[in-house]
């Protein structure tokens, strides 16, 4: 009496091993506790942009910005992502490719405006600053249309740089 039992048993948890392994083969695995996709891998950027970034050295923004694997995370977006040491470099990286944005920190904006202006392609200076107090911070908004701070999350960092691709965008529109 008991081994009819235990037979059945055996064979029914032996097809519910065999079903679940299938089930989880068909996606169901994403509903497991812990294994679902992140939502800041799974989205991409709306707006893919070619990005040339200045970071003075002794400003402190780059190691800032190898700490909040800023690079990184810009590239999992979709953005294509050129880094340059000096100023110098600049210029010549300009000649060499097609730009949308030119992150530079707010200290070096002036000194760059005119030669990223003078730019065929035109990109879009995108200032960002560096532990700024509160009235930095404010200041710097009200002279540039959009401004990345650091430290921040990968969340804000896209969040600007897809603003500034917007506003790029309707303002290539426009003209």
């Amino acid at each position: 009496m008991k081994r009819p039992r235990l037979v059945s048993a055996t064979a029914w948890t032996l097809v519910g091993m065999f079903l679940a392994s299938h089930a989880l083969a068909c996606g169901d695995k994403f509903l497991v506790v812990g294994r679902s996709v992140r939502s800041q891998r799974a989205r991409g950027a709306v707006h893919k942009a070619a990005i040339l970034m200045y970071l003075d050295p002794q400003s402190g923004l780059p190691d800032a910005m190898r700490e909040e694997h800023f690079e990184q995370d810009l590239k999992l977006a979709g953005h294509s992502i050129q880094s340059v040491p000096s100023r110098e470099r600049i210029a010549e990286a300009l000649k060499a490719a097609r730009y949308d944005l030119v992150v530079v920190g707010v200290a070096d904006m002036p000194a760059l405006e005119a030669l990223v202006a003078s730019v065929a392609s035109r990109p879009t200076l995108l200032p960002i600053i560096y532990n700024p107090t509160g009235e930095e911070l404010e200041a710097a908004k009200k002279q540039f249309s959009c401004v990345m701070k650091s430290p921040s999350t990968r969340q804000d960092f896209l969040m600007v740089i897809e603003d500034a691709m917007a506003q790029r965008k309707t303002s290539a529109e426009r003209q």
